[in-house]
């Protein structure tokens, strides 16, 4: 969405009452640009309109915290996920130091000790889909 010098001037006044409330730039970013239609043909009246439609309500003060405690965090930090440079694995950044993946550094898996065999797998998914039937045979409704 495209705006001229004239129409953000002319829209100045309205952005600054959603900050004058207590709005962050963000949330202004966000009333104007979310869910825009694939062509806007008026991106002035509509930005206005967006405005004054969306204007927040003026928010509380913050409580002020009490003496000798730590104050809390105010909003929470983004979740980051990266990616494995060399295979494009995702993986939070603690995962991923250089920017390369645990399988690309040639490190063994950690679960590694909890491998089973196939056929004890085999043998336990059995069981499980033999008791499955059973189930499903006591119950099922006469015909």
């Amino acid at each position: 969405m495209t705006l001229s010098a004239a129409e953000c001037q002319a829209l100045e006044a309205l952005a600054a009452q959603w900050l004058d409330l207590g709005a962050r730039e963000d949330e202004v970013v966000r009333a104007l640009t979310a869910g825009l239609p694939p062509e806007v043909h008026s991106a002035g009246a509509l930005a206005r309109r967006r405005l004054i439609d969306k204007m927040p309500p003026e928010r509380e003060p913050e409580p002020e915290p009490e003496a000798g405690s730590a104050p809390g965090p105010r909003f929470r930090p983004p979740l980051r996920i990266l990616e494995c440079t060399t295979c494009r694995t995702p993986g939070r950044p603690e995962a991923l130091p250089g920017g390369v993946c645990r399988d690309c550094r040639g490190l063994p898996s950690p679960y590694a000790d909890c491998r089973r065999d196939p056929d004890e797998i085999r043998r336990r998914s059995d069981g499980i889909r033999r008791a499955m039937r059973a189930v499903m045979q006591a119950t099922a409704l006469p015909s």
